[in-house]
């Protein structure tokens, strides 16, 4: 961001007074004016702010349906395992019922023992309705009454959704409720963390995979006069310098839009990588995203589909490289060779960079599968031509290749060289069968 943006931001918000007002030791309008409740455990005070939404209102494209309705199996999947799914039946263990989703608002954006979680949204299912419910802390002394709070919700459910709260939110919460020496033991919920999914869905073709991103370029959410993230400490530390609650309104509706976002997002990974191509995959880059995930988890007819239909679309000539290449694999892996044959030959006829790995397998399976060892050296001898005139491609996007031409010329004389002797001895045999 630039620094005219951050200062006409600054001025928006009212963080550029300068005031210099002790805060009142009461605020009698607090809960009134954040529209909460003041609640009360054994640690002390807190507000606690309320808000229940109808999920089917929640986005004109993206289907919200009610928790029962909703498995998740492909949502955990993607989430919590690397293994592939091929024979599996039963659905993994994930119940919306069961699941909260999770988003803090802090002093600091870089972590750390001075940092404090002020306001932690938490959002479930509650009846037909979702609810949201904004844990706040009004000042520091009230940091174990938040905590003990929160602890009380969280303990009701069995699994977490966050967005990148593996590495931040998660941890910080373990620092903090170790600083006021309280339980928390955060391996109890099997956590769902959309960061990761959300950048092997779509990091390809938007780059940038923050949650405000994602909004925008894959929900087509746009927010109005919200508070940009890093505002909202120095809005929280004028609150409690200043006493006044207005500043920060507007955080409270950025926490909750973060939450409801990470609501609509799980569902729509989920229907992305159930339904194929709903909202949201409509892009061939983001198809070749998702055929590599349906290839890494063994759906190798899924991952093909997904393929061959970005290759209908129109694309950059690396691109189209990158997934011919992949389909290839992909047909190597199942043992379709004459198809994975189809798609090396193409690659070598269309206008692409000379590329010395499709030269390679198209090599190993005449030399292996057909036993045509002609045809397998007049491939070598092609690559050998193009290293000894010094054109030769590589791209470590791909695949990691020799760093050395040299190593790599050395390679290719070895393969020759063993062809000519399999020429050789077929030749042989030949001429003695006829004799």
């Amino acid at each position: 961001m630039e620094l005219e943006e951050k200062l006409k931001n600054l001025a928006q918000f009212n963080l550029m007074r300068g005031k210099d007002v002790a805060p009142p030791k009461v605020k009698p309008r607090m809960v009134e004016e954040l529209d909460g409740k003041l609640m009360k455990n054994q640690y002390g005070e807190f507000v606690l702010v309320r808000k229940d939404f109808d999920p089917r209102q929640l986005h004109p494209h993206i289907q919200l349906s009610f928790p029962i309705n909703f498995h998740g199996k492909s949502l955990s999947l993607i989430c919590t395992s690397k293994k592939s799914i091929i024979g599996k039946t039963d659905p993994l263990p994930f119940n919306l019922q069961e699941t909260i989703f999770i988003d803090c608002e802090t002093t600091g954006l870089a972590g750390g023992a001075g940092t404090y979680a002020f306001l932690v949204g938490l959002g479930f299912f509650f009846d037909d309705e979702f609810r949201v419910e904004q844990y706040f802390m009004q000042d520091f002394h009230q940091e174990r009454a938040v905590l003990s709070g929160i602890t009380k919700r969280l303990n009701e459910f069995k699994f977490l959704v966050s967005f990148n709260g593996k590495c931040y939110d998660l941890p910080l919460l373990e620092s903090r409720f170790l600083i006021n020496r309280l339980d928390f033991d955060s391996s109890r919920w099997m956590h769902f963390d959309l960061l990761f999914p959300s950048r092997r869905l779509w990091k390809r073709r938007i780059g940038d995979c923050s949650l405000g991103n994602l909004e925008q370029q894959i929900l087509s959410i746009k927010r109005d006069r919200d508070v940009p993230s890093f505002m909202i400490p120095q809005i929280y530390f004028d609150y409690l310098r200043t006493g006044e609650t207005e500043p920060l309104i507007p955080v409270f509706h950025h926490n909750v839009h973060d939450i409801l976002s990470l609501l609509i997002l799980s569902f729509l990974i989920d229907q992305v990588l159930e339904d194929f191509t709903p909202a949201g995959i409509n892009d061939p880059i983001d198809l070749y995203s998702l055929g590599r995930i349906h290839y890494h988890f063994g759906n190798y007819q899924q991952s093909e589909r997904c393929y061959q239909q970005a290759l209908a679309e129109k694309l950059p000539s690396d691109w189209r490289f990158t997934i011919y290449l992949n389909l290839a694999l992909l047909y190597k892996r199942t043992g379709l060779w004459d198809k994975a044959k189809e798609v090396w030959h193409q690659l070598m006829e269309e206008d692409f960079p000379f590329y010395p790995m499709v030269y390679e397998e198209l090599a190993k399976y005449y030399e292996h599968r057909r036993k045509d060892f002609q045809q397998a050296l007049s491939l070598v001898e092609n690559v050998l031509t193009h290293l000894n005139s010094g054109r030769f491609y590589e791209d470590d996007s791909i695949s990691q290749r020799r760093s050395s031409v040299s190593a790599e010329r050395l390679s290719w004389q070895y393969r020759k060289e063993r062809l000519l002797r399999k020429m050789e001895r077929t030749r042989i045999r030949q001429n003695v069968d006829s004799s």
